[in-house]
């Protein structure tokens, strides 16, 4: 399916500096979260979802028979605040601190509600299953993001698997450029994302094809859908973190969840989508 790309550069990058090197002892770990509950007494409110586990747990299945030293894989309140960014894990650089931390992995994952905010703070944030930290993770370039996970040195790429995470004009005003290290790609939703059985019959497929290569690539062909109607499509876009167009493509169509790409220096990042892709709350692309 044919896909665009879109890039922008920005020199004053911000980043997390003074880190120390990767003490990781696992040569291959996945952090994976579910939420499909918001109404119970520790969760953050909300109307709950169905196929998180299912979708979540495929790609934690998959982790196993691939033979990921470390594959840890959580739901609901087991989700909180600390286990997707902690700044004092992040900046001692030692992944023993929260074994359980997206800023310890590889692979990251989050299955839940999400939101953005364009022209004030561009950012995207999501929903935590446990509230007595706080109920919002958001990552961007606001003052307000707490996003202190993009500039670990483990991770490589991270899934976000909510509408709006990664929105075209929070990306576009460069929203989504606190990263450092070997993060390379962000792979997620610009407008709404359905939690549905096909939704997950679709990420199944993306997880099956996406072994070696072509993390990029089957992500925005696969798991994009476009239903009979308008304003419903369901947009995945890839961010990809090179300094050039063609390392970018390169990285889009080779990465795999079992072939990590050595990201460029993060100044420049590239936008994927498919062609007229039109999702509520969300422009054409």
């Amino acid at each position: 399916m044919p896909h665009s790309k879109l890039t922008i550069v920005t020199m004053g990058v911000l980043a997390l500096i003074g880190l120390a090197p990767d003490t990781a002892e696992a040569a291959k770990e996945g952090t994976l979260y579910y939420v499909n509950d918001f109404d119970g007494s520790l969760a953050c409110g909300g109307s709950d979802l169905r196929y998180g586990d299912d979708t979540v747990g495929y790609l934690r299945d998959k982790l196993d028979s691939w033979s990921f030293d470390s594959v840890y894989y959580g739901g609901n309140t087991f989700l909180d605040f600390p286990d997707v960014t902690d700044p004092d894990i992040v900046a001692s650089g030692d992944d023993n601190v929260a074994t359980r931390g997206v800023d310890s992995a590889d692979v990251g994952m989050l299955y839940s509600h999400g939101s953005y905010s364009c022209g004030t703070n561009d950012h995207s944030s999501v929903v935590m299953g446990d509230n007595r930290s706080t109920c919002r993770m958001e990552y961007g370039s606001g003052s307000t993001a707490n996003d202190s996970w993009w500039g670990d040195t483990d991770l490589n790429v991270m899934i976000i698997d909510t509408c709006l995470s990664a929105q075209y004009c929070a990306w576009n005003a460069g929203g989504y450029y606190h990263v450092d290290g070997n993060f390379a790609m962000l792979l997620g939703f610009h407008g709404i994302s359905y939690d549905s059985n096909r939704h997950t019959n679709n990420f199944e497929d993306f997880v099956d094809d996406s072994r070696f290569n072509g993390l990029g690539d089957n992500w925005v062909d696969e798991v994009t859908r476009r239903p009979l109607g308008s304003d419903n499509d369901e947009c995945a876009v890839a961010v990809v973190y090179e300094d050039t167009a063609s390392a970018a493509d390169s990285t889009f169509d080779f990465m795999g969840f079992d072939d990590w790409k050595t990201p460029g220096s993060h100044t420049a990042s590239y936008y994927y989508y498919i062609n007229n892709c039109d999702p509520r709350s969300g422009k054409q692309l």
